[in-house]
C-alpha cells in the first residue's frame, strides 16, 4: 500500500526528531524556555532570579531584537543560558511565502551567530505554530523545531494565576516550559516557584 505523501514526510520528521516537545526523563532536568525577548527590562531581572537559584535556561529571541540589546545577548550567552531562534521579526509566519519564511529564519541565525558562532540554532516558530515551508526547511537543514510540553499560559495569566496554575501542575523531568520574558509575569511567578522547585529536587539545564 502506497502511504499518503503526507504523512510519509510527517513520518520523516518524526524520525529525525525534529520537532520535540519534551525531553528524555532520563535526563532529570526539567527545561525553561522562554520567548519573544530580549527585552531591555525584563530579561535581565530574569537573568538575576535564574543566577541566584543557579538554573540555566533557553531563550528563544527575535533576531531584531537580539540585534538591537546586544549586551543581553552576550549576557545570556556567558551566564551559561543557550539561544534559539525565534524568527526574525516575529511575523504571522503562515501569511508570508514560503521563501519569506525561510528568509525569517535564516536572518535570525546570521543574527545570533555573532554571540556563539554557530550558523543554525534550535527554531521555535512564533506562536508555536509550524507550517510546511518551516517543516522542509528544517528537515534539509537538520535544525530541530523545539515547542514545549507544558506552557504556562504566562502571557494571558496574572503572575498569581501562573503559580497556581504550576503549583496544581509541577513540571517534571524531562519537560520543557513555555514562557515570556517580554513582561514581568514570568519573573515574578517563577521567584516563588522555583525554590519551591528546588525544594522538590528538580534542577534547570538549558537545551
Amino acid at each position: 500500500m502506497k502511504m499518503n505523501p503526507f504523512w510519509s514526510f510527517a513520518a520523516t520528521v518524526t524520525a529525525n526528531r525534529l520537532v520535540r516537545t519534551r525531553m528524555s526523563r532520563r535526563s532529570g532536568a526539567v527545561y525553561l524556555t522562554f520567548d519573544d525577548g530580549p527585552h531591555p527590562e525584563h530579561t535581565p531581572a530574569l537573568l538575576d532570579l535564574l543566577k541566584s537559584h543557579d538554573a540555566r535556561a533557553t531563550f528563544f529571541l527575535i533576531g531584531e531584537a537580539a540585534q538591537l540589546h546586544a549586551d543581553i545577548v552576550t549576557r545570556i550567552v556567558a551566564e551559561g543560558h543557550s539561544i534559539g531562534n525565534h524568527s526574525m521579526t516575529h511575523p504571522r509566519m503562515s501569511k508570508l511565502t514560503a521563501r519569506a519564511q525561510v528568509a525569517e529564519i535564516r536572518r535570525a541565525d546570521a543574527a545570533l551567530r555573532r554571540f556563539n558562532g554557530r550558523a543554525t540554532h534550535l527554531f521555535r516558530p512564533p506562536n508555536g505554530r509550524s507550517t510546511a515551508a518551516m517543516l522542509l526547511y528544517g528537515l534539509w537543514r537538520r535544525q530541530p523545531t523545539l515547542l514545549w510540553s507544558l506552557d504556562t499560559l504566562d502571557y494571558r495569566l496574572g503572575a498569581d494565576e501562573v503559580v497556581a496554575r504550576l503549583s496544581h501542575a509541577a513540571p517534571a523531568a524531562g519537560d520543557i516550559l513555555l514562557f515570556h520574558d517580554d513582561s514581568p509575569i514570568s519573573c515574578d511567578a517563577l521567584r516563588r516557584l522555583l525554590p519551591a522547585w528546588r525544594d522538590a529536587g528538580l534542577r534547570f539545564e538549558a537545551l
